[in-house]
């Protein structure tokens, strides 16, 4: 009976510590307002490109949605619950729903210079940009006239 009950306090407490950590958005995967959840993601910019990266393991490849607007990329994914699974779940902490998630990049990203991948679990977003171009500016060396201070007044 004493087990059991520890079993039981245990397992309220890892719940209670997990649905914490989701609201706070440690996990990655926690609710957003409209009731979607919040891939893990994370984005690394290069000379010559961003890499966004999101987690999506076990979701189908026909339901990931990638769309650029404006400057913001937009990540949309659903795993849907295994509808020919048979018996009594013990334990589920398996996230099912919508993914969804957001970057905002730049002005003057050129959405059709887009590429994704799928793999594995991950979706890998590649946006290439034109880094900021040098500019060879004139250098004029002396002058023969000299301009004249003015004073303050």
């Amino acid at each position: 009976m004493l087990m059991r009950t520890f079993g039981n306090v245990d397992e309220l407490f890892r719940r209670f510590e997990s649905d914490l950590a989701d609201l706070f958005g440690r996990t990655g995967i926690g609710s957003s307002e409209q009731g979607r959840l919040l891939p893990r993601m994370e984005v690394r910019r290069t000379d010559s490109e961003f890499v966004i990266r999101a987690e999506l393991p076990g979701v189908d490849p026909d339901s990931v949605d990638v769309t650029m607007q404006d400057s913001t990329l937009r990540i949309r994914a659903e795993r849907r619950v295994p509808a020919d699974e048979q018996g009594e779940y013990l334990r589920r902490e398996f996230a099912y729903g919508t993914f969804e998630g957001s970057v905002v990049l730049p002005t003057g990203i050129d959405p059709e210079k887009l590429s994704a991948n799928y793999e594995d679990g991950i979706l890998e977003v590649r946006v290439p940009f034109e880094g900021p171009k040098a500019v060879k500016v004139p250098v004029q060396v002396g002058s023969e006239e000299k301009p004249a201070l003015k004073a303050a007044s």
